[in-house]
Parts: C-alpha cells; structure tokens; sequence
C-alpha cells in the first residue's frame, strides 16, 4: 500500500461519503503535509433526500474545516446501482461491488485532474469492510495508474464523532444504499421489540 513520498505538492484527492466522515481523514492527512481536495460521488444514496443531506453536510464540513469540495455531476441513480450490482445483495458481497463503482470514477477524476493520490474516507468508518476496501482500491490504483494512498483513519473514531457534533453536521444512520436502510430499520425493529420484552419481564418479575 501507499505511503507517503515526496511529490511536488502532495496532491490527494479523497472520495468522501457525508460530512461527518469527511473530518479525520482531512485533518490526519493536512498534519501530514497533504494538500486535500474532497470529492463527493455516492450513486448508492437513496432516498433522494437523503442524498441531499449527505450533500449539503459534506458541503458544511467543506467550508468549517475550509478544504476544496468537489462534486460528481450526473450520478449513477439507484436503480442503475442495484442493476451492476448484479443480483449480489449479501450484505459484505454487495459492498466490493459497491466500493468499485465508487472508487473506480473516483480514481478516474483524480486522473483527469492531475492528483498525486487517491483515497477514501471508508477507510475511517468501523462499519465497513476495511480490508476489502484496500483490496479494490488497490486494484483500481493498478488499473488507472494513479496511486491509492492508504490510511487506517479508524483509531480517530470517537474524534470524528466528537468534532462533526461541535460542527453541527447531519450523521445518518445507515450506509447509504436502499438496502442497507431496509437493514438498518429492521435491527432497529429488532431492538426495540427487544427493549419490549426485557420492559414486561421486569414488570412482571415486580409483580
């Protein structure tokens, strides 16, 4: 994987996915002496209100923390999402699918643009699969020939959780893409009849 090396000006371009995720790999990587410029691209974003939160907190961060921001123009929609997803809906499968049809645009554009690197701010988050991650974007680096610049930004967890409330960002609650939402509701579901349960069998224990 990456590490850093000495460039004329330490270009990377970061994917990012929502505001909060955004913070620690763009604080970590400037202490470093990278010159960080975002980009937005997430065609699994669903619903279209949902999109636009996403948006606009990745636009908030952008200007608190006063770092360029870039956003895709005609993004995949949904439905064309699931479509190259072809038929894989396992969650953990369906991801590597995923994190291609981002990462690969993604390297594409910092191509095109003349960055130095390109990363991810997936690699911040505890709930994705990290290595997985690494893996596809190494194989996008190979076939773009523009380096992917690892980092492990998931020990700043709790730091990003903290900062993106002091800014006042939206934090969503799910990944992203319409299953993930289904998913996210049903182990919510799942919970509170949980909740339920050990709330009856206390009362009837008083009793």
């Amino acid at each position: 994987m990456t590490e850093y090396m000495e460039t004329k000006e330490n270009r990377v371009f970061l994917h990012i996915c929502c505001g909060p995720c955004s913070l620690m790999p763009v604080v970590h990587l400037r202490k470093e002496g990278f010159n960080v410029t975002a980009f937005f691209f997430n065609p699994n974003i669903h619903p279209e209100e949902e999109y636009g939160l996403r948006r606009d907190s990745a636009q908030l961060a952008a200007e608190k923390l006063d770092y360029p921001l870039v956003f895709a123009g005609d993004a995949l929609k949904p439905a064309q999402w699931i479509r190259e997803l072809n038929g894989v809906t396992q969650e953990g499968e369906r991801c590597v699918s995923c994190y291609r049809q981002r990462l690969l645009p993604v390297a594409l554009e910092a191509k095109r643009r003349g960055f130095d690197f390109f990363t991810t701010s997936l690699l911040y988050s505890r709930y994705q699969h990290h290595e997985a991650i690494c893996q596809v974007a190494e194989q996008v680096a190979r076939e773009t020939g523009v380096s992917f610049l690892y980092r492990d930004f998931r020990p700043y967890w709790y730091e990003g959780i903290n900062l993106s409330k002091e800014l006042g960002l939206y934090r969503q609650k799910w990944c992203g893409c319409l299953l993930s939402r289904k998913e996210a509701e049903i182990q919510r579901a799942e919970r509170a009849e949980l909740k339920r349960r050990k709330a009856l069998a206390r009362m009837a224990s008083v009793a």
